[in-house]
């Protein structure tokens, strides 16, 4: 052993390479211990916290919310939803209609609960690589505040969501800054953050069940009106109750998508009811159910959009207490179609109709 050792002394190209790889041992460990101690370091100074202390505690006070998003040349778009004395939360570029009430729950929750991660850049030019630029300075970054009256509780910059969207426990991670700071955050959390006014709506509609309904009727009160119904709630398909002579129906497919468009429609707007005046000749649609509730909607507009007014009746105390519920949302506004449902409830008899043949003398009406 020691003439070996004696060996590679005497070698001295040898014993350099010896030497050689001793230093770069020693500096490896030396970084591994540097990066260890200083992952621990880092893990050790800074704790996940609140990017709003208390205020998880205050949501209750909350009666506005503000969301401010960038239009780029054309300005700013901004989005109020506040609470009336009744608690209801409306959207105040829509008269007050009701939000929906899911997404404001979602907005109070993840404020009052986000927390920041982890620190990331304080210097102002790297804002928009995180998508955290001022929308009024054009930036991408969404400004989400939250006030009760006058007193601001909070204000927040929502930027971008990071290729790791969420951690290790599947929380979601997105970039923030409070407003007015320039530090910004690696937070953990979950936001809404739709720019538009027309995404915070309350989407429930007409809302009567398929089962329900015994008749719909198109261009109800004219000459020529296209009666559809069904005998009995258990019956699959709609057919056409007043087929006149010499015509067949176009099928159940076409006849049950009539029947249904209202049933199954969205809206693309709404406004307040006395923003539009009805034509007295304009399209009327009337649905009626098994249990004598009627609603009754009357449509009109211009440039090609249908607009659309309701009212409802009921003929037993059951019908009645429906009625009164859909006029109690429904009657105060006015509602943009889509307008695909819109041509589907102005559908004329010829349009849903055929003319018979010899097959639909020898088979029966057409369904």
């Amino acid at each position: 052993m020691n003439a070996s050792i004696s060996g590679v002394m005497e070698n001295r190209p040898l014993r350099n390479l010896v030497v050689l790889a001793a230093v770069t041992l020693v500096a490896l460990v030396a970084a591994i211990v540097a990066v260890v101690s200083d992952q621990s370091s880092v893990r050790t100074s800074f704790v996940p916290h609140p990017l709003f202390e208390g205020l998880a505690t205050q949501l209750d006070r909350v009666d506005r919310i503000v969301y401010t998003a960038s239009r780029g040349m054309a300005g700013e778009e901004v989005v109020s939803i506040s609470r009336n004395e009744d608690g209801v939360w409306g959207v105040a570029s829509r008269a007050g209609y009701p939000a929906n009430e899911e997404l404001v729950r979602s907005v109070l929750l993840g404020a009052g609960n986000m927390e920041a991660y982890e620190p990331r850049t304080a210097n102002p030019e790297w804002h928009r690589n995180l998508g955290l630029m001022n929308p009024e300075d054009i930036g991408s970054a969404i400004r989400v505040e939250l006030f009760s009256g006058d007193a601001r509780l909070a204000g927040l910059l929502v930027g971008k969501v990071p290729e790791r969207a969420v951690d290790v426990k599947g929380e979601g991670l997105i970039y923030v800054r409070r407003d007015g700071e320039n530090q910004t955050w690696l937070a953990r959390g979950r936001l809404p953050v739709h720019k538009q006014a027309f995404d915070w709506l309350d989407m429930t509609f007409v809302n009567i069940p398929r089962e329900d309904v015994a008749r719909v009727t198109l261009w109800a009160g004219t000459e020529r009106p296209v009666v559809m119904e069904r005998a009995s709630p258990e019956a699959a398909d709609f057919v056409i109750a007043n087929l006149p002579e010499g015509r067949a129906s176009r099928g159940a497919p076409v006849v049950n998508q009539a029947a249904g468009a209202l049933l199954e429609a969205a809206f693309d707007d709404v406004a307040t009811a006395d923003t539009l005046d009805m034509p007295e000749d304009g399209p009327r649609v009337e649905v009626e159910t098994f249990d004598g509730m009627k609603l009754s909607m009357h449509m009109g507009g211009q440039g090609g959009a249908l607009w659309a007014k309701f009212t409802a009746e009921g003929e037993s105390e059951e019908a009645a207490l429906r009625a009164e519920d859909l006029n109690a949302r429904l009657s105060p506004w006015t509602y943009k179609l889509p307008q695909e449902v819109s041509g589907h409830l102005t559908q004329t008899m010829d349009v849903l109709t055929r003319e018979a043949g010899p097959a639909d003398a020898m088979f029966g009406p057409a369904e």
